[in-house]
């Protein structure tokens, strides 16, 4: 069969499209255009054209020949449906829409490609305690858990890392997961954030990708960091947070010696229908220790529960363990980023603090351990979208969607009725009757009486007093086209400059640079390493050079420091599409509705 596209001539002089994939997807993707029918045999088709026994008899080395790899020409969708881009979700104003079939799919199948274990943060361990209100905050929001100053609040704190499996040693190079979960009479709260103030990624259709990056090989279980590097170096917005990663900042001391952050920006509501943008920074009292790399892999191998261990001994030792919070408050009409000169909705980036000071609003204390490790820490499910009124989304579009697909996960891996594990049910809750009826392993009242649909003649118990607040999005186009206002910019590195010449000593700059290099040195490929380095250089020229002189020799014979400089030059372009760039003035706005626009009286 031959393996030419019909356009063209069909000589025996044409070139082979094998042998030039960019040739083949140009032909192929002209192809569609123009309606021409191409066999399915003529690709791997993701090993759609074989049978089980097909695959594995080549797999085993029993039989011979077919192909192993992928050879399509463009990505598609399950349904082979084309693949639009890489990067931008399909938005309105910068929300993600539900009709983005190509987000909903990735994040669906992701959730579901493993079993039992947590896809994201399965290393982890939590206690028990209590939130108190020490401010008086009711101005700013109607949230009745911070109504009153001493106001105490049940809690269960999880802490993980993110992306290493269950049983890998718990002092590894990772991001800390910091999930509390704040059990309210108006039902339970979940801030679900890290020992990171910033993300990875900022639009919601990478999400699965950043974790990917950091997993084991697929084709040998090996730790991938080619993966890791590749990821970074194709994403100019992900190294604040790579730098972060690869400091020091990758290996604190256990799970108490790590601040906490909500990441996301958030709304805070009051009793007048008044918002206003917040963030959420939780302090650790007794402060914040980091291992070095060579402490920390000796500390994987001595005592690979360390930081489970650490929490739970000190906890049955009678000491409580305590966070001092605080949170961050922007006025609606100054969140624009042509007058902050920062995108105050974009996760990889954070709010500075001597322009929205630090305000002290409550105390996190943790002081009982678990009963059972199955019952009460491995069945704990968290979900950005469980907001207790007053508290609400704001335009960041990671959030947005991560409010359906925390959820999502969590039904998947436990079940749709998880309320009714003890960890998960909102015991304090004045009111607690839902009209969601039925599942698997229901064992409460169910309907309780209730017809199974609403509204209905006999009963309507809904609180129009707790809809949301109304918030303007920046306009009314459905596209793919980005509204993060850094991006394809070169301020898209302008924190992460920061944190490196300004908030970092010198000493924690060294342990950057030897750190990256140690990894970065296990890297093959020149590309990943040339492309990783120039988005370093972008970061400071100083910090790509610390790195490059800290590899191993063989790990640079075959590029150049001139080499990343070049590249450098518009690495803040790479994977941003023209036709996706934001448009002249576009930005998440998050105004207030004009008036008229919004509920009224």
């Amino acid at each position: 069969m031959s393996p030419t596209c019909r356009a063209g001539s069909s000589n025996s002089n044409q070139t082979d499209p094998r042998q030039h994939p960019l040739l083949a997807t140009a032909q192929a993707i002209a192809g569609a255009v123009q309606g021409e029918h191409r066999t399915p045999r003529m690709t791997h088709m993701m090993s759609a054209n074989e049978g089980p026994a097909d695959i594995i008899s080549k797999v085993a080395g029993v039989t011979s020949g077919g192909k192993r790899t992928d050879d399509a020409p463009y990505f598609t969708n399950n349904e082979g449906i084309p693949w639009p881009d890489a990067a931008h979700s399909k938005t309105v104003g910068g929300i993600p829409v539900a009709s983005d079939t190509f987000l909903f799919q990735k994040q669906q199948h992701f959730n579901r490609s493993k079993t039992l274990e947590r896809m994201v943060h399965p290393c982890g361990s939590g206690a028990f305690g209590f939130f108190e209100c020490t401010s008086n905050v009711s101005n700013l929001t109607k949230a009745n858990f911070l109504q009153k100053v001493g106001e105490k609040t049940p809690v269960f704190v999880r802490f993980s890392t993110v992306t290493l499996g269950r049983e890998f040693p718990d002092e590894a190079r990772n991001p800390r997961g910091f999930a509390i979960k704040f059990y309210t009479m108006e039902g339970n709260y979940d801030i679900v954030g890290l020992n990171f103030p910033v993300f990875f990624c900022r639009d919601p259709i990478q999400g699965p990708d950043v974790i990917k990056s950091q997993y084991r090989d697929p084709r040998n279980f090996f730790f991938d960091w080619e993966a890791t590097f590749d990821f970074l170096g194709n994403n100019a917005e992900g190294n604040h947070a790579g730098l972060m990663f690869f400091s020091d900042h990758g290996t604190p001391v256990g799970w108490r010696y790590n601040n906490g952050y909500g990441c996301h920006t958030f709304k805070w509501v009051n009793q007048a229908g008044e918002f206003v943008y917040i963030k959420y920074h939780f302090m650790a009292k007794h402060g914040t220790k980091r291992f070095t790399d060579a402490e920390a892999v000796r500390m994987c191998g001595e005592d690979p529960d360390y930081s489970k261990r650490d929490l739970w001994n000190a906890i049955e030792d009678g000491q409580e363990i305590e966070w001092t919070a605080y949170v961050q408050v922007m006025k609606p009409q100054d969140a624009d980023p042509e007058k902050l000169g920062f995108d105050p909705f974009d996760i990889t980036k954070v709010w500075p603090r001597k322009l929205f000071p630090m305000q002290e609003f409550g105390r996190l204390v943790l002081n009982k351990n678990p009963e059972d490790y199955h019952r009460d820490v491995e069945q704990a499910a968290f979900s950005p979208g469980s907001m207790v009124p007053g508290i609400e989304d704001s335009p960041d579009p990671l959030l947005q969607f991560r409010m359906f697909f925390y959820r999502d996960a969590q039904y998947h891996r436990i079940g749709i009725n998880l309320h009714q594990i003890p960890v998960n049910c909102p015991f304090m809750a004045m009111s607690y009757s839902s009209p969601n009826i039925g599942g698997t392993m229901r064992v409460d009242a169910n309907a309780a009486g209730n017809s199974q649909y609403v509204p209905s003649s006999f009963v309507s118990k809904f609180r129009n007093d707790t809809a949301e607040a109304p918030y303007q999005v920046s306009d009314a186009v459905c596209s793919r086209r980005s509204h993060f206002w850094h991006e394809g910019k070169k301020n898209d590195y302008d924190q992460a400059r920061e944190l490196y010449t300004r908030v970092m000593s010198e000493q924690e700059k060294a342990n950057t640079a030897i750190n990256t290099a140690k990894y970065l040195s296990q890297v093959r490929h020149k590309e990943i390493k040339l492309r990783f380095l120039a988005q370093w250089y972008n970061i400071s020229p100083e910090l790509a050079e610390s790195v490059y002189r800290a590899l191993r020799e063989d790990a640079k014979k075959d590029f150049t420091l001139q080499e990343v400089a070049k590249r450098a030059e518009d690495a803040e372009l790479w994977n941003k599409a023209p036709k996706f760039r934001p448009a002249p003035g576009a930005k998440l706005m998050g105004a207030k509705c004009p008036a008229g626009m919004g509920y009224g009286a």
